[in-house]
């Protein structure tokens, strides 16, 4: 008798622990709040090639720009006051030129060396990174917490205090 007992508590057991294994909700990911945001390596201003997990386990601000922009154009200021007041706390505002949109390869270093861009810079030279996170209009930007998943999804041109209000209780 006692041996059945065992059996069948080891057996619930069993089945409890495969069902929270199968039938637990598994976080997708994708370009979407809520999905855990897509990794990609690309050849950056500063470096050959770097990857947007090089700045995970920090907030992260993601910017998709072009230099033909002018809404590009006028946030770059407040993204790089950001980086620099947040830094510290553990923010990164990474960026990616979608180089693929440009009319030259030499636009966008062009345009970096012009305004002084003090951030980390992606080149999205196939259009990989627009089609992955469906970039159709720029500037977009993703906000992106400590574990990876995407917060907040702006289309549009954003500003210092927008941005600030977003990511404080995340920090």
């Amino acid at each position: 008798m006692k041996r059945r007992v065992t059996i069948a508590v080891l057996s619930l057991v069993a089945l409890l622990i495969i069902g929270i294994v199968f039938f637990q909700e598994r976080q997708e990911i994708g370009n979407e709040p809520g999905m855990i945001a897509e990794n990609f390596s690309l050849p950056m201003h500063t470096q050959a090639q770097g990857e947007l997990w090089d700045y995970r386990d920090d907030v992260i601000i993601l910017n998709m720009w072009a230099s033909w922009c002018e809404p590009c154009r006028d946030e770059m200021p407040d993204l790089m006051d950001l980086q620099a007041d947040y830094e510290e706390q553990g923010l990164h505002v990474v960026t990616v030129n979608m180089q693929k949109t440009e009319r030259t390869l030499q636009d966008a270093p062009d345009f970096i060396d012009e305004v002084g861009i003090t951030l980390p810079v992606f080149f999205d030279v196939d259009g990989e990174v627009a089609d992955r996170y469906k970039i159709f209009a720029m500037p977009m930007t993703y906000i992106i917490d400590r574990e990876g998943v995407i917060k907040h999804v702006i289309r549009g041109e954003v500003d210092y205090e927008g941005l600030e209000s977003l990511i404080i209780p995340m920090l």
